[in-house]
């Protein structure tokens, strides 16, 4: 495993066990057994380090409904996106960005790989899918994320699935009309 995916995965790691707080440059580059000043070659600002593991834990989660064919891609969204430490990751970078405005364009980055991620998932999962409908798909899926960690219950974890469904059932499958789900 290469140095920066070991930073990559401590910084996963810490984020699964301590949130984000916890993603200090030197706390990752302890936890990958390295020194701050390797991981500072990588990852020169805390930011840039925050933006790289929350890229790459979208990877993850996206990887997950495509990892077996047994799999429910509706259950393996809808429990990435009920992962608490991602979504507070990634609303925290987009508040970060609000008051950084330095940090906005690699938001944008982060923003287009996630939408073409989520566009080349859904694709291979049968949906026939432009740019637009990527866009509101991704925003719908953030918004039900952001609700459900703003609630955390029950409740809002079943509109967070029923909600994904709908999503999925409304968009356009290659034979011209939606998906049934």
């Amino acid at each position: 495993m290469s140095v920066k995916h070991r930073l990559l995965e401590s910084g996963l790691a810490l984020l699964h066990e301590q949130g984000l707080a916890a993603l200090t440059q030197p706390r990752v580059a302890k936890a990958a057994g390295v020194s701050q000043s390797h991981l500072t070659y990588y990852f020169p600002t805390r930011n840039d380090l925050l933006l790289a593991i929350a890229e790459h834990s979208v990877d993850q989660a996206l990887a997950r409904p495509l990892e077996s064919a047994g799999a429910d891609p509706l259950e393996a969204m809808s429990a990435a996106m009920a992962y608490l430490p991602r979504v507070r990751m990634l609303l925290g970078l987009l508040a970060a960005a609000d008051q950084e405005p330095a940090l906005r364009d690699a938001v944008a980055r982060l923003v287009t790989h996630i939408r073409q991620s989520i566009g080349k998932l859904l694709t291979r999962l049968g949906y026939a899918l432009d740019s637009e409908h990527v866009m509101v798909f991704h925003a719908a899926v953030v918004g039900l994320a952001a609700l459900n960690l703003g609630r955390q219950s029950p409740q809002s974890e079943q509109e967070l699935k029923a909600g994904l469904a709908q999503l999925l059932a409304l968009l356009p499958h290659p034979d011209g009309g939606s998906k049934d789900r």
